[in-house]
This record gives structure tokens, C-alpha cells and sequence, in this order.
């Protein structure tokens, strides 16, 4: 690999939709490209809402307007985007996956895929038959495999990987985030200046067990009656979650997608997650920058996130009704709420932050490229 280019990297995902991994990847790629690395995103199959804000933030991207996964000419498209030579092709999603994989051995560049879902025993996040299939062809050949979490570690063997290629790398957020002042938020959402107001911000999948939340926060409002709940966010979960806000009678509300949901998580008292399948949700990471403690089911790497009962509370996913005693107790217990905020904020700045998360990336694709060009000079040396 010359010189040249040495730094170029090509990002491949099915598209931008307002979601945590491409929330991810919207600050990843331009942490990178500040870095000095050349950057390129390429989505598959639509925009979304991250599209424009990394063009914005002068990233190239590109939609390659895949129709569907047969669509000969949008993937002929998406591999010609990708140019004639980089030094590593980061891919996310399985139409993406198989991309990459084509363009990165077309490139003779490194395939890193990176995967954010965490060990999912139920089976809801379950692939189809063919997905399946050709991913059992990808994943022994990949360059390299980033989790976010090390709880992904054991699950990604299984799934096929090599244990080798596996580097974890923890999502970040930005420290101290900009935010609207919190009065005010409160005010435009009509939040009684004494509620103790409970958020979640996911995509409502049913992995993400919405509804749970609305139940439990029904049940804490039943206890204690300040108890109240937003849920922002939307989904192919939407309509069931909307039966149940419509059950809490008003005790909950829906506020769909926000793009400004970290002003709500800080107009918040708590943010809660109650998902059955994570591995590090970015929501929990940005409810930490706010300083708003988090009580999240113990599943995945959440617990790798959460220093219970120093930053937040931990629930067994098999116990939702613990979400709603917590609720009640940290209702009732002011000093607690701060404390477990300002913890969570100094261990967020610590271990989460944007620099730590963009360096461990860039240290990453120096690696490969070190070891490429190592290879490469092996094999010249022994032609000679």
C-alpha cells in the first residue's frame, strides 16, 4: 500500500436513521478526519437523519440508492463510491458487511466491522436464513471486529469471528454538551414544575421493551404521584408503545423522534432504559454528560456503563416492577438524584468521551496499516 494512501478510510452502513450506531459513527467519522485520517461515508439504502449533518461538518458522503439487496447496479454503485484504494473499509449492518468486504478485498484495503448489538439470548434481534448465511462466509475473514462493550466478547466468537480480530472499543459523547436550560424545556413540554419527570430516548424496537417503561412508570406514579414519563423516540415498535401511553392516562407521553433529546434528558430527573438486548447504548452515555443518573435493566454492557449505585440503578430484566420502586425511591430522595448525576458525568468524562473513543479508532487503523505495509514489505523482500 503506498504512501498516498495510507489514511484513507472508506465508512459503509445501510443508511443514517436517527439510532444510537449511527449516532456513533456521526461523531466517530469526524473525530477521525480531524485526526488527519481521510474519510469517506457511503449509505446503502437511504439518507437519514445523520446524512446532512456530516456533510455539514464537511464529511464526504455519498447514497449509493441501493433499491433492495439484489439491486445489481446500487452495489456496483456503492463499490465504485469507495474509489480505487484506501487503507481500511469500517462497515456496520449486514448489506454493508458484505459491501465492505467485497470493496476491501477489490481495494486489497483492511475490512474493519464494527457491531454494536449486545448478546441477545431471546433471539429478537434474530438475522433472516440468507442474512445468516453470507455472513458465516464474512466474519472468519475480516481484518478486524470493534464491540463497544466487552460483554460482546464471547457472542462475537460464537457468531463466527476471530477471537484475534476482536478489539473493543467504548462509544463516546461529547463532555458538557450545550443544552437548553432546563426550566425552559420543562415549560415548553408542560412538565408541572414539581413532577419528577422519568425519560427514555431509544428506538422503539421491541428488543427496546418500551412499553415496560410506560407500564412502570405508571405504577411508581400510582405510589408516588410526582412520578411522570416522557418517551422520545420512534420506530417500527411505535404503535403498541402509543396502546400503552394511552393506558397510563396521561401519566405518560409520547414525543416522538427529537433531535434535540439530550435538552430533554437534561430537562429530566432520571432517564431510564428497560431493553432486553444492549451491549452500550449511547443514550445512557449521554444521559451521564447531562449529569442525570440512569436506571437501565442488567443486560449487555450496561453494567460496564452504569457503576451501580454510584452513577445509577441496575434492574433485572426479568423484574420490571424493580424499575418502578426505584423510581419511587429516587422521587423522594433529591440529594441522591444529584449525587448519582454528578458521579455519572465524572465517570462519563473519564471513560467515555469522544477523545478516548476517537483515539482507540485511530490507534486501530494505525495498526492495520503498520501491519499491511509490514506484510507488503515481507513479500517484496521475498521476491527479490
Amino acid at each position: 500500500m503506498t504512501r498516498e494512501h495510507a489514511r484513507k478510510v472508506v465508512f459503509i452502513c445501510p443508511n443514517l436513521q436517527a439510532g444510537g450506531a449511527e449516532r456513533q459513527w456521526a461523531i466517530l467519522a469526524p473525530g477521525l478526519s480531524e485526526r488527519g485520517f481521510d474519510v469517506r461515508v457511503i449509505t446503502l439504502d437511504g439518507r437519514g437523519f445523520y446524512f446532512e449533518e456530516l456533510r455539514a461538518r464537511g464529511v464526504p458522503i455519498e447514497f449509493a440508492r441501493l433499491r433492495r439487496r439484489t439491486d445489481a447496479i446500487g452495489l456496483a454503485r456503492a463499490v465504485r463510491l469507495g474509489g480505487p484504494r484506501s487503507s481500511a473499509v469500517l462497515t456496520r449492518g449486514v448489506s454493508a458487511h458484505l459491501v465492505g468486504h467485497v470493496l476491501a478485498r477489490r481495494q486489497r484495503a483492511a475490512h474493519v466491522v464494527t457491531e454494536h448489538l449486545g448478546p441477545d439470548p431471546l433471539g429478537m434481534r434474530r438475522l433472516c436464513r440468507h442474512q445468516q448465511l453470507l455472513l458465516r462466509l464474512v466474519r472468519p475473514r475480516v481484518t478486524a471486529v470493534v464491540g463497544v462493550a466487552q460483554s460482546q466478547k464471547e457472542h462475537l466468537v460464537r457468531d463466527g469471528y476471530r477471537p484475534e480480530a476482536i478489539r473493543v472499543i467504548a462509544s463516546g459523547v461529547a463532555d458538557d454538551p450545550p443544552v437548553r436550560a432546563r426550566e425552559a424545556l420543562r415549560a415548553e413540554l408542560d412538565i408541572p414544575p414539581d413532577a419528577f419527570l422519568a425519560v427514555l430516548v431509544t428506538a422503539l424496537r421491541p428488543e427496546k421493551q418500551a412499553s415496560v417503561f410506560v407500564e412502570q412508570v405508571t405504577a411508581a406514579h400510582a405510589t408516588e404521584p410526582s412520578v411522570r414519563g416522557l418517551v422520545v423516540g420512534d420506530g417500527p415498535d411505535t404503535a403498541s408503545v402509543a396502546r400503552a401511553v394511552e393506558r397510563s392516562g396521561g401519566v405518560v407521553r409520547m414525543l416522538g423522534f427529537r433531535a434535540d433529546a439530550v435538552d430533554v434528558m437534561h430537562a429530566a430527573d432520571v432517564v431510564c432504559l428497560t431493553s432486553a438486548v444492549e451491549a452500550l447504548p449511547m443514550s445512557v452515555l449521554e444521559a451521564m454528560s447531562v449529569a442525570r443518573p440512569v436506571i437501565a435493566t442488567r443486560v449487555g454492557g450496561l453494567s460496564e456503563v452504569v457503576a451501580e449505585g454510584e452513577t445509577g440503578l441496575l434492574i433485572s430484566p426479568d423484574q420490571p416492577s424493580e424499575m418502578a420502586a426505584e423510581l419511587v425511591g429516587l422521587a423522594r430522595d433529591a440529594s441522591r438524584v444529584d449525587e448519582l448525576g454528578q458521579a455519572g458525568r465524572e465517570r462519563q468524562q473519564r471513560l467515555f468521551s469522544v477523545e478516548a473513543m476517537t483515539r482507540g479508532y485511530a490507534e486501530l487503523l494505525t495498526d492495520l496499516d503498520r501491519g499491511a505495509r509490514d506484510r507488503s514489505h515481507e513479500w517484496e523482500t521475498a521476491r527479490r
